[in-house]
């Protein structure tokens, strides 16, 4: 019984929100080193709780587009932001009052196409196209995942033109 009350109090304690908000620093726009200029959208990730939450990860869970659930999408892993490419994937712990940004897609002005951020190595076939086009409305499913927490979900909107809203916070 002791143990039980234990790991419920553990996961109570490491609290937080996952959450979005259609300006900076939930977008960012930076110019790459070409010189095009691409729009980051990213989720906040807060700690609001008493302890840790370790092992977080963000998986896009699935995608709605124009109302339809796309079967031929698989969930995918997604990028921290702020980290080396090649330590971004890693789980991160996520201390109380510390804030991190989950990259969930990327549009460069020029292609007119949303991409997921998610792996780009050569070794790396999703079986499906990580591109969205834009003239499409689409509802991308994001979780947040922790080894002593609840799993968290937050549905991101973009409709036709780049509009981008989020349903609701949920809690990590």
């Amino acid at each position: 019984m002791a143990t039980f009350l234990a790991a419920a109090v553990a996961l109570a304690a490491a609290a937080g929100t996952l959450s979005f908000e259609p300006h900076q620093p939930w977008l960012r726009t930076v110019q790459t080193a070409e010189g095009r200029e691409v729009l980051w959208v990213r989720l906040a990730v807060d700690n609001h709780g008493a302890t840790p939450a370790r092992g977080c990860t963000g998986r896009l869970l699935s995608v709605v587009a124009a109302g339809e659930q796309r079967a031929d999408i698989d969930p995918l892993q997604l990028r921290w932001a702020g980290m080396p490419r090649t330590l971004s994937f890693r789980p991160l712990d996520i201390r109380p009052g510390q804030r991190e940004y989950l990259n969930v897609c990327f549009r460069r002005p020029e292609t007119s196409t949303w991409r997921i951020d998610t792996f780009d190595s050569d070794d790396f076939d999703p079986g499906f196209s990580t591109d969205l086009p834009e003239n499409t409305q689409y509802v991308l499913t994001i979780a947040l995942f922790a080894d002593n927490a609840e799993a968290t979900t937050l549905p991101l909107c973009i409709a036709p033109g780049g509009r981008l809203t989020a349903a609701a916070s949920g809690g990590v």
